[in-house]
């Protein structure tokens, strides 16, 4: 299997074995029988308006077990720690991003899973503007993408 797990994987026992084999976490959906008909489905698995009644209905199944697994729990929420806001304060305004550390911030997030790029890059935007403020910097290089991204604090860079 790839480093990269997909969201939901269609297939045999085989390929269920080998998930679980690699300790990979995805939803599994029966492609082959004898899968197919313990599901309950009738007719050949993926034949006419049934079989695309049961890919889409399983494949929604399986995104919404993938978002439930990926989205906190409302006491996770509640800990988390709050996004930073945009002052009027020149102090605060918001650091100006050079094209390399934006082009750098776009590569990192590529490698998130899609359902949560969006907060992923998001958190890496403001842990990046935080250490460019907290080093008394304007401007956000890739070397404070890169420090950011694996997981530095404005004490240990300089």
């Amino acid at each position: 299997l790839c480093s990269n797990t997909p969201l939901v994987v269609f297939g045999s026992v085989n390929e269920r074995m080998y998930l679980a084999d690699a300790g990979k976490r995805a939803s599994f959906i029966p492609a082959s029988f004898p899968g197919a008909i313990i599901r309950r489905h009738t007719g050949t698995p993926f034949m006419g308006y049934a079989g695309a009644t049961y890919l889409l209905q399983e494949f929604c199944n399986g995104l919404f077990d993938a978002l439930f697994n990926i989205l906190p729990l409302a006491g996770q929420m509640d800990a988390a720690q709050a996004s930073p806001t945009r002052l009027d304060d020149e102090s605060q305004a918001a650091p100006v991003w050079q094209a390399a550390a934006t082009a750098l911030l776009e590569s990192l997030t590529e490698s998130e899973p899609v359902l949560v790029r969006i907060s992923a890059a998001k958190a890496l935007r403001d842990r990046a503007e935080a250490l460019t403020r907290a080093l008394g910097l304007r401007v956000v290089t890739p070397d404070q993408v890169r420090a950011v991204a694996n997981g530095a604090r404005a004490e240990t860079v300089s």
